[in-house]
């Protein structure tokens, strides 16, 4: 069973009028996988956000294994900012966690990830692509980990 963990921290503060959320790809850990271990096949991704009309809470984190247009993660993010902070622009990091990555065999690349733009990857390789959607449904532009290893 895959279980996914989501850790937030709010601060305060972002530039942008679009209210789609971006997201910055800060690191991911490890940076080998090996998906027939179950003590060595979860990623941790850290992104930071930023929201300009702060309703990010109860989205969407999007995360697309580049291996696969099938190989995609959602998990729902909680309420972030008090509702009467919603309509203000929030920005911050969160800790988004992927367990049981498992063996897959490379398909075509998911259109995000070359969206992204992922060159192709090795048959022991992975990328993760993250795109946030707000409450509101707006999509904002994603970001990538580095490759990461996969140990056979």
């Amino acid at each position: 069973m895959r279980r996914i963990y989501v850790l937030i921290l709010l601060a305060g503060g972002c530039t942008s009028d679009d209210p789609a959320p971006t997201v910055t790809v800060v690191s991911a850990t490890p940076d080998e996988l090996t998906p027939d271990d179950d003590a060595l096949d979860d990623v941790r991704i850290l992104v930071e956000y930023a929201d300009a009309d702060g309703d990010l809470g109860e989205g969407i984190a999007e995360i697309h294994d580049c291996r696969g247009a099938e190989l995609i993660t959602m998990l729902p993010i909680p309420a972030i900012a008090p509702a009467d902070i919603v309509g203000d622009p929030i920005s911050g990091s969160m800790d988004l966690y992927v367990n049981d990555v498992g063996a897959a065999t490379a398909a075509t690349m998911p259109a995000t990830c070359s969206d992204l733009g992922v060159g192709a990857l090795g048959a022991s390789e992975t990328v993760f692509c993250v795109v946030l959607v707000d409450a509101a449904m707006h999509a904002g532009p994603g970001d990538c980990t580095p490759k990461i290893s996969l140990a056979p």
